[in-house]
């Protein structure tokens, strides 16, 4: 990891997390909440996934930082948190060359992150990747995001208790939590830009996950880059090519890393991003309903007996379920 210049970066006090949603993210949500029976889903999967043995095992295998280890990465998480206005959540690294990060945890979430990801890039570059993973913690996605990690063993489980059947019920539970985790990453994207708040900062980050090195660290060029991803926008001539691309998608758990940069830098041209940046955007409703700031927002109340999305009392975010929230997995009644 390389260091910068220190930046005064804009802070969003009271944001509500609703700014960051990104279109693809709000349907692919909404289309997963529309499955029967998906409280019961959550349900047993919080029932069954051992998350404190697994946050035991991350405890015994890497290395918490704090602000006396590694105290670099811990301001950067320190900053990220300012700005975004999350809750500091334990941040770890985990021996692994691969370049990676990523959050677990849904009743503590944690964030690890590789040495592989800390050697290859900037501090910038790591503040947006710590900024990612803040933003899905913000977005109450941990819950949903592991049990994508364990959906195959989850419903393996159920399969065996149902002679079968489960299996078959749950392929498009499957189908659907998969599609929503991959357009997740778009909203994440967009709280590491609003974090680093340097639209090249995710050009380069996003050209070094593809294929950076330390040896060509100097030598690549994130403008070029980006014309890769104007290039695979041209890939739509023809249907063999649309395709190709559907097959490409659905076997992968992130979205293509040229699209990803393409969104963050559609999104960085955007008039709803200036105005955050401005300080007007949607702040986070207080217990009373109110909006917490005069920023021209209406606050949105819980209303347990409305055939739409309800407000979880637990973690504050919109879903249909009337039972369980689908995101936390809180009790709505």
């Amino acid at each position: 990891m390389t260091t910068t210049q220190p930046k005064a970066r804009r802070r969003f006090p009271e944001l509500d997390p609703v700014v960051l949603q990104h279109p693809y993210d709000r349907s692919a949500l909404f289309a997963l909440q529309k499955i029967p029976g998906l409280d019961f889903i959550v349900r047993k999967f919080i029932e069954v996934f051992p998350e404190r043995v697994a946050y035991i095992q991350n405890v015994a295998q890497t290395v918490r930082v704090s602000n006396k280890q590694a105290p670099q990465i811990y301001n950067l998480l320190h900053e990220a948190c300012a700005i975004l206005d999350v809750k500091e959540p334990e941040l770890y690294i985990a021996q692994t060359p691969t370049p990676n990060a990523y959050t677990s945890g849904h009743n503590r979430p944690y964030i690890v992150l590789t040495t592989g990801i800390i050697d290859l890039l900037t501090e910038d570059e790591l503040l947006a990747v710590i900024a990612h993973e803040l933003g899905h913690i913000k977005c109450g996605h941990v819950l949903y995001k592991t049990m994508a990690r364990g959906i195959s063993f989850l419903l393996t489980l159920l399969s065996d208790v149902t002679l079968g059947i489960g299996r078959i019920l749950g392929q498009s539970f499957e189908a659907a939590l998969l599609e929503w985790d991959r357009k997740s990453e778009f909203t994440a994207d967009r709280s590491a830009l609003l974090a680093v708040q340097d639209p090249q900062v995710m050009l380069s980050l996003m050209m070094k996950l593809a294929g950076g090195t330390l040896f060509q660290k100097d030598q690549m060029d994130a403008n070029e880059f980006l014309k890769q991803a104007d290039l695979y926008e041209e890939v739509d001539m023809n249907i063999i090519d649309r395709m190709y691309k559907f097959m490409m998608i659905t076997t992968v758990n992130h979205p293509l890393i040229v699209v990803r940069a393409r969104e963050s830098m559609n999104w960085s041209e955007s008039r709803e991003y200036k105005d955050i940046l401005e300080g007007h955007y949607p702040h986070i409703v207080n217990v009373n309903g109110s909006a917490s700031s005069t920023t021209g927002y209406a606050g949105r109340e819980t209303n347990r007996n409305s055939e739409g999305p309800i407000l979880c009392p637990h973690c504050g975010r919109e879903q249909a379920n009337k039972r369980y929230c689908s995101l936390c997995g809180g009790t709505i009644l």
